[in-house]
């Protein structure tokens, strides 16, 4: 098995091949990208005017790709009302499967407003017309919050930020998140690359938010972990505080996450 840190390199370079500046490309006015070792970072950040953009958040470019109830984050839980927030709505109104939830905060972080790549791509030339030279995106990598931090992925664009959701969950599905051999690219891949490209052609750098410290629980690896328990070769990879009594109905698998529990 390769270890984690050749298998980030390799993410690394299939998921931002030709994208980012620092990656072995060009930037967007052509220049080198600056050494890994530059003390205090590359020159060209000092004075950049950086936008952030939490992409679910920031514009719906394309409503064929909008979230659905299956794919957000504690599924299950939501109800079967559940629908997109409407994108102009005051923060604290509430649809009818909001106050069928309960709590106000409860029902917020299941959420979704339908955000995606197209909304950023119709928006770079208002972005260059404010003077703005670098993006920073929260994470975009594939995972079922609202806001990317739990990855199930690391080399592939959130579904949902592209094109074809259903279509490249498919690919996803026949991959092995183990060999990078078996990982295709996926048309929301496809239209990040576009987007870095549109992006440096607007002289825009672009700047991704890559968290892999921890992972999200469909990560292959954790999935590998809540399945084999004690006999999976990732479980040096998590915090495993006890594993499964396979002869108890009760299941005692505990783990610590970032949050701390």
């Amino acid at each position: 098995m390769k270890d984690f840190g050749q298998i980030l390199r390799t993410v690394v370079g299939l998921s931002l091949a030709g994208g980012l500046c620092g990656c072995g490309t060009r930037g967007p006015a052509g220049e080198s990208p600056p050494s890994r070792d530059a003390p205090g970072g590359p020159a060209w950040a000092e004075g950049a005017v950086f936008y952030q953009i939490f992409p679910e958040r920031y514009q719906n470019g394309d409503t064929f790709n909008d979230p659905v109830r299956e794919w957000i984050e504690y599924p299950g839980q939501a109800p079967e009302s559940w629908s997109v927030k409407r994108w102009t709505s005051d923060w604290y109104e509430r649809d009818d499967w909001e106050r069928e939830m309960g709590d106000f905060y409860r029902s917020v972080y299941h959420r979704r407003y339908g955000g995606d790549l197209q909304g950023v791509l119709d928006r770079l030339d208002y972005l260059a017309e404010l003077g703005v030279n670098a993006i920073y995106f929260n994470p975009v990598f594939w995972a079922r919050s609202l806001h990317k931090y739990d990855g199930n992925s690391f080399h592939h664009i959130d579904p949902f930020f592209g094109p074809d959701p259903f279509g490249d969950l498919e690919k996803i599905a026949a991959e092995r998140g183990e060999d990078p051999a078996t990982w295709v690219w996926t048309a929301a891949d496809s239209l990040f690359l576009r987007l870095v490209s549109e992006a440096h052609r607007r002289a825009i750098r672009v700047v991704i938010d890559g968290v892999f410290n921890h992972t999200g629980r469909d990560f292959f690896a954790f999935a590998d972990l809540r399945t084999r328990q004690g006999e999976s070769p990732y479980r040096d990879w998590y915090v495993v505080q006890r594993f499964d009594d396979p002869s108890t109905p009760a299941d005692e698998f505990e783990y610590r996450g970032w949050w701390g529990a």
